[in-house]
């Protein structure tokens, strides 16, 4: 006896402003080895709708398709999830999510050139809003994508005219459901979406699948489970706090009061569903580029003529560090700036960090990494791009200089590295400055000297030893925090109290974002992989590149690279500028400040 499985739905809907009107077009895929007569009932698992008004509409509109196939909705076990996904700058996004759907699956952009018709964003209750249904069905048990159907141009206004237009359309993409797959020998084999088993913490989000094609583009969804979130809150309630510390100073670590008001925060007042929901709202991607996936954000400007920029994060930080350079670097009219400057912009997880795949096998130092940047900047179809860095972000940068790749066009740096290969020894040993070192030269060297004297602990540990500290970093929240806040707190400009400029909610989706994926160990493993001197300049060999190099040195970085030395490594430097305030994390902290400087150093490079 066949038992009846349950069929869960994953309803994600993205909705978009404008004034326009189209054609539906419908388009379908589904496992090819799936037997769908075993599926007979099912319950809603989630909907994503701009647009909140239009949940109720699109339950009825499917649950009347299926009961039409004699399929039965579960009353019980079911579950209605309701995120709203909002969406702005209408024509970018419009665009960005149509290119979406050319990874594998064929289902490219539709709109293009002039005559579109979009009207400008508006927030009207009358207003049309644009976009494509998309419905996918999960088997309960498994948790597999076995088919998922496409309903573009979904007009959800308050008309009545709309509202049997979504109803024809849901009705039209079920008409060939569910798919005879008795017949065929081909498999599509959609691939399982990634979930998450809050015993093991893996990776909770979903994406499109795999395709067979490693070079597929899949979108990415972000989707972590409640029980993630609760064990969470239950290992940081039970924090086994040390004793206090026995200074009245930093010297001995992140005092125990600072912790111990940020954990509690962390427990009690914050809210991952927050950043969760921010990033789901952004055009996000994963794709496998040697061997592991790669996830990342991609921002079309609405520019006709907008020059593609991929950013790199580092440690302690993430992508969350560039959201909110998103925006001026995309649309630099709307925050005051011009529209010739505008950027596509990228910002990809290094592999071991995020949402992207942790490496099995050994060579993921800088160098590999920025050969798949080149292979990811390629395979969103650009021919020409920039690139910019901060931390890991300015030696992976630094290495896609040192390739040199065709269309590179030039990168930008916030911690580069200058240090003279005559100096190098002496700053690692502590030995006093030498004489004849000038102002700026002399304030280097003496805040490299005490940084690798006193504050450079937890990189000789992920250095020598990341599976050591990594068990660590993935078993204990507030230990985790302790070690990521410290830096945070120590390299902003921010007299210590990072909350001030960054945020403290910023701070823990950073520090959240590394323990949800459990990135503790893998992340670190990056610093065992490059065991490189960052600073030296001959170490980095700098005087290898050739493309255009633009610095901006923040005042609370790690160190202030002077000029000189900045000329003498990078002889092809083309740009370099003292901002007035700022420090390690200068994207995160001035936005502002950031998205002018990249603005200025790439002009000429247009």
């Amino acid at each position: 006896m066949n038992m009846q499985r349950r069929i869960s739905f994953f309803i994600g809907i993205a909705l978009l402003f404008t004034t326009a009107s189209f054609a539906q077009q419908v388009k379908t895929d589904y496992d090819r080895s799936t037997d769908f007569s075993q599926y007979k009932s099912y319950s809603w698992e989630n909907v994503n709708t701009q647009n909140l008004l239009w949940v109720d509409r699109i339950k009825t509109a499917v649950n009347s398709a299926l009961a039409a196939k004699g399929w039965t909705q579960a009353e019980s076990g079911g579950n209605v999830s309701i995120m709203a996904m909002e969406m702005t700058q209408s024509h970018q996004t419009l665009n960005t999510y149509y290119d979406s759907f050319g990874g594998g699956w064929g289902w490219g952009r539709r709109f293009g050139g002039g005559g579109n018709g979009f009207g400008e964003s508006t927030t009207t209750q009358d207003t049309y809003r644009v976009g494509t249904l998309v419905v996918d069905l999960f088997d309960s048990n498994t948790k597999n994508l076995i088919w998922r159907g496409s309903l573009s141009d979904v007009l959800s206004d308050k008309s009545e005219k709309n509202i049997k237009n979504l109803n024809k359309g849901v009705e039209k993409l079920f008409s060939h459901f569910p798919p005879d797959t008795g017949r065929s020998s081909a498999s599509r084999n959609i691939q399982p979406v990634a979930t998450a088993d809050a015993s093991a913490n893996s990776l909770p989000p979903t994406s499109l699948p795999a395709a067979p094609d490693d070079s597929a583009i899949r979108p990415f969804h972000i989707n972590i489970p409640d029980e993630q979130i609760v064990e969470l809150r239950h290992r940081i309630a039970a924090t086994r706090w040390p004793d206090k510390e026995t200074v009245n100073d930093e010297s001995q670590g992140i005092r125990l009061a600072e912790v111990q008001a940020l954990v509690q925060y962390w427990g009690n007042g914050y809210n991952w569903r927050n950043i969760e929901a921010k990033l789901n709202a952004l055009p996000e991607y994963v794709t496998t580029i040697d061997g592991v996936d790669i996830q990342f954000i991609h921002v079309r400007s609405r520019e006709p003529n907008a020059l593609p920029l991929i950013l790199t994060h580092g440690w302690p930080g993430s992508p969350l560090e560039y959201l909110k350079v998103i925006g001026p670097l995309t649309d630099p009219v709307a925050y005051g700036g011009r529209a010739q400057d505008a950027f596509d912009v990228v910002i990809p997880a290094i592999p071991g960090y995020g949402f992207s795949g942790k490496p099995t096998d050994l060579g993921w130092n800088p160098d590999r990494v920025a050969r798949a940047w080149d292979v990811l900047m390629k395979r969103l179809g650009y021919t020409r791009y920039v690139a910019q860095g901060g931390d890991h972000g300015s030696v992976i940068s630094d290495a896609l200089a040192r390739q040199a790749p065709p269309g590179l066009l030039g990168i930008h740096l916030t911690m580069p590295a200058t240090i003279p290969a005559n100096l190098v020894e002496g700053i690692n040993s502590g030995n006093p400055a030498p004489a004849g070192l000038t102002a700026p030269e002399l304030l280097a060297y003496n805040t490299l000297s005490t940084f690798f004297g006193r504050n450079a602990a937890y990189g000789a540990m992920m250095v020598t030893r990341p599976q050591t500290i990594g068990y660590s970093l993935v078993d204990s929240p507030s230990g985790l925090a302790a070690f990521t806040y410290e830096k945070i707190a120590e390299w902003s400009d921010s007299d210590g109290h990072p909350e001030r400029v960054i945020g403290r909610d910023e701070i823990l989706d950073d520090i959240t974002l590394y323990w949800l994926t459990n990135t503790g160990a893998s992340s670190s493993r990056f610093y065992w992989e490059n065991n490189n001197n960052n600073f030296s300049a001959a170490a980095q060999k700098t005087n290898q590149i050739k493309v255009p190099v633009a610095i901006t040195v923040f005042p609370h970085e790690i160190y202030r690279a002077p000029e000189s030395w900045s000329r003498q490594a990078y002889p092809s430097l083309s740009y370099f500028h003292e901002a007035a305030k700022g420090g390690h994390f200068a994207a995160w902290e001035q936005p502002e400040i950031f998205s002018e400087e990249i603005r200025t150093a790439f002009r000429s490079l247009r």
